[in-house]
């Protein structure tokens, strides 16, 4: 546990765009709801945040999907970095780092992916959808999150330092400023801190990360720019004789280029080149359980891909857009797993060996393409209609997906809308070769409707109301750990069962009030009244992160330009569980032996969830440079929040006797950092 109270939470809020423009700048118009975001410079939306605010918001650390987490529809714990999207696993996320799309961007992947592999010092723009995204975005169905890094002007250093890791960037420029460059290296030490702390002799983490861009102004209207990526953790566990051992290690390079164009007549273009490359290895031994416990899990992924996409203003109220994109890849997989574990066969003990071998090496193609268009019929009605097509030959999948958008404006109110189709194929490095899955599954479908409006209140406030749907009618089955999914080991355990669901469902309400008007006090607040379920063997049952209520406020206090204190409060519903049931077995020799079997799937429900964030920032002029300080207070009243329970059962002749003690997620956790740019 010593390890999770390392990591980090970091607040963000939603960038809600503002009503129409006019019809002059129809490209300018955001047709798309659910959209959120953080910008370089403040807006009149209803609850915008620029880059600043985001500094002084309570964190204890430094990771930017965790910050996203706390946006309405997004549902996430204190362990993962990884969030759920209205219902839907962050696999059905789309993430897009300067053009080029990311393959699992997370550290620390045994324990869910405890943190991303993106430097917020980095990034200048983000922008996530939520649903209800137009056809330019593909193979993806719940959402889009689109990074753009930072264009420096000035020669700038940048060092962070906190309780989890060290950090630095420097930007710079060069030929006359028609070039220039940037990087960054972290480097997270939870291995030191539980080394200081006399706990490296149970389990050792480590990561770093490094990324880079060199960007040169052919002419003033055409960009070229290359960039890398490279990502690296790795795991070392031990905790006792009866507990196997686990060695993991995990590095993911990309290296992309992109050409941005403005051409003649009013023709905009992106070009993008990219090559990934990913290995993944673990391996564990030992005994488990009291039996005898191997495992020798090695993948890779190589996938070379092309991205094109033209946009054309072809009058002042008609834009045209199309695009067209292919992957090519090959993936490898070399699993073996063996186990032991007892069994009650015809009333007689046993002991059943059970093993899993694996040597595969599947390759394939995909290909995508869209076309829309953005017309404005009336003044105030902006229409954005589309239509997509992906193909994926080692699925044999080919998809249409129609879309539509739309953007009405009502006075000083915006109302949104959206309707589409929407479809995700299974990735080549995605087969549960642990679980027996052998061949891919056909590509999942979902159908998304989405109502939005936006107003200003006036003073600096404005409200958000939003509505949205999602039907899933072809749903792939998966493997799931219904008692605890952040076992080390997960296909080895006992509550891991196939869902095969015929029919999937999410919907709700997400209302966002905020008030940005004035510089010394800002604040922000968001409730989201949702359901996520899918059909299980002819019964409707919540997905793992269903949360009926979830509601999230801040405040930031600036007294003066050295001062800023803010706080942050989190709340939702408790999440689903499924119960573990001990019952005694009789044998043929008149003895009874312990069994456990799954209660109903996600039949059970976890307390509420809420938690109080602190932090305090002072700001420091030494000379040119810049020194901000900050001390952080995480779960400030110490709120014991639970992610499962752990099952204590003993037995007195036939009386079964159980109690539950509950997984925390973290505790009160004091914290304090610097940033020093020069």
């Amino acid at each position: 546990m010593v390890l999770w109270v390392l990591l980090v939470s970091l607040p963000l809020h939603a960038q809600v765009t503002p009503p129409l423009p006019p019809p002059t700048r129809l490209a300018e118009v955001v047709v798309t709801p659910s959209r959120f975001g953080v910008t370089d410079t403040a807006t009149p939306a209803a609850a915008s945040l620029t880059a600043a605010e985001l500094e002084v918001l309570p964190q204890v650390g430094d990771d930017l999907f965790r910050s996203i987490a706390r946006l309405p529809g997004l549902a996430s714990d204190d362990i993962s970095a990884r969030f759920w999207v209205r219902g839907a696993p962050h696999g059905q996320l789309l993430a897009r780092l300067d053009g080029v799309d990311l393959i699992e961007p997370f550290h620390l992947k045994d324990v869910g992916g405890a943190l991303s592999i993106v430097d917020p010092a980095t990034i200048r723009r983000l922008d996530l959808s939520t649903g209800g995204f137009s056809a330019e975005f593909g193979d993806r169905l719940a959402g889009v999150l689109t990074m753009e890094t930072k264009t420096t002007a000035q020669a700038r250093t940048a060092l962070n330092l906190s309780l989890t890791g060290l950090g630095a960037m420097n930007q710079g420029l060069f030929d006359g400023r028609r070039g220039r460059w940037l990087v960054s290296a972290r480097r997270g030490y939870p291995d030191v801190a539980l080394k200081f702390a006399g706990r490296d002799d149970e389990v050792s983490p480590r990561y770093y990360d490094l990324m880079g861009k060199v960007e040169y102004d052919l002419t003033p209207r055409h960009t070229v720019s290359l960039h890398a990526l490279r990502a690296g953790d790795g795991l070392r566990y031990k905790r006792n004789s009866n507990s196997p051992t686990l060695t993991s290690s995990y590095d993911s390079d990309t290296v992309w280029g992109r050409w941005l164009a403005d051409w003649d007549g009013g023709v905009r273009s992106e070009t993008v080149a990219s090559w990934a490359q990913l290995h993944w290895r673990r391996d564990g031994g030992g005994r488990l359980d009291g039996f005898p416990f191997s495992l020798s899990d090695h993948r890779s992924l190589a996938q070379f891909a092309m991205r094109q996409e033209w946009t054309a203003q072809v009058s002042d109220v008609a834009i045209l857009r199309g695009g067209v994109e292919a992957r090519d890849g090959d993936a490898r997989y070399d699993y073996a797993l063996r186990q032991q574990r007892t069994a009650v066969v015809n009333g007689v003990q046993t002991v059943a060996t059970e093993t899993e071998n694996a040597r595969l090496r599947p390759g394939g193609t995909a290909m995508g393409a869209f076309i829309d268009a953005k017309f404005q019929p009336l003044p105030a009605l902006v229409v954005q209609p589309g239509v997509r097509f992906d193909r994926h030959d080692y699925t044999r999948d080919r998809e249409w997906s129609p879309r539509l958008n739309a953007a009405l404006a009502l006075g000083r109110g915006t109302l949104r809308a959206a309707w589409g189709g929407y479809t995700q194929a299974q990735g080549l490095h995605e087969l549960s070769v642990a679980d027996g899955e052998r061949t891919f599954s056909r590509a999942e479908r979902a159908e998304q409707r989405v109502l939005s409006f936006e107003h200003p209140l006036g003073r600096g406030a404005s409200l958000r109301a939003e509505a949205y749907e999602r039907t899933g009618t072809r749903v792939r089955p998966r493997w799931e750990n219904l008692d605890n999914a952040y076992d080390l080991f997960p296909e080895a355990q006992t509550d891991r069962v196939r869902l095969a669901p015929n029919g999937s469902r999410a919907r709700g309400v997400e209302l966002l009030l905020a008030s940005r008007g004035r510089t010394d006090l800002r604040w922000h607040v968001s409730y989201t009244l949702a359901q996520t379920e899918e059909r299980v063997a002819g019964r409707w049952v919540p997905r793992q992160r269903d949360q009926r209520h979830a509601f999230y406020a801040d405040t930031i206090y600036a007294p003066n330009a050295r001062w800023e204190f803010s706080a942050a409060w989190h709340f939702h519903s408790g999440w689903p569980t499924t119960d573990v049931v001990y019952s005694l077995a009789p044998l043929n020799n008149g003895r009874r032996l312990l069994v456990s079997t799954n209660g109903p799937i996600y039949g059970l429900r976890l307390p509420d969830y809420h938690r109080l964030d602190l932090r305090a920032t002072r700001r420091i002029t030494i000379g040119r440079s810049d020194l901000r300080v900050f001390v952080d207070v995480f779960n400030a009243y110490d709120r014991k929040n639970f992610l499962g329970y752990d099952h204590r059962v003993t037995v007195v002749g036939a009386q079964v006797t159980e109690v539950k003690k509950a997984r925390e997620q973290l505790p009160l956790l004091p914290s304090l950092g610097l940033n020093w740019e020069f």
